[in-house]
């Protein structure tokens, strides 16, 4: 079982980069993690909706259709830690990869969002995408210590 962080856009900010590294490498000793980085399609001879549709078919390309698929998004559905860290749990005991789409500037296409099996939202706030991926990347973490019953998260 594998969880995949599906990104448009390369993690420029150093202490987002070094956040990031940091949870992977504790993520690691829980679950087999890959990033996938994906250049932004944004140009002046495209729309936003094609540039939406462009990233979005993109992300989609690099996922199978048997992984369970979150796509970050405003309209999302919010969890607390531990009943997001439940229904990972689900995921991992029918030990079905699991991947994460965090959205170009443009956001998603619709397309994206019928894929998706779960619409995720951290807050109705927005965020930067590089510090959406750091976020994901501690959920993650906290999800798996919530999982073993480790000290990490404090109720």
């Amino acid at each position: 079982m594998t969880a995949t962080i599906l990104a448009i856009g390369k993690m420029k900010f150093a202490p987002y980069r070094s956040a990031a590294d940091e949870y992977m490498a504790r993520l690691r000793h829980y679950l087999s993690i890959r990033e996938i980085e994906i250049k932004s399609a944004t140009s002046p001879k495209l729309t936003e909706l094609q540039v939406r549709e462009t990233e979005s078919r993109q992300l989609m390309a690099n996922i199978a259709n048997t992984t369970h698929l979150f796509v970050l998004d405003e309209r999302g559905k919010m969890f607390d830690s531990v009943t997001f860290a439940s229904q990972l749990g689900r995921l991992i005991d029918r030990s079905q990869d699991f991947a994460f789409a965090i959205g170009g500037a443009c956001g998603h296409h619709e397309c994206l969002r019928q894929r998706a099996n779960t619409l995720l939202s951290f807050s109705p706030m927005t965020f930067p995408h590089e510090l959406a991926r750091v976020m994901i990347y501690e959920q993650l973490y906290r999800a798996m210590t919530i999982l073993r019953n480790e000290p990490y998260h404090k109720v």
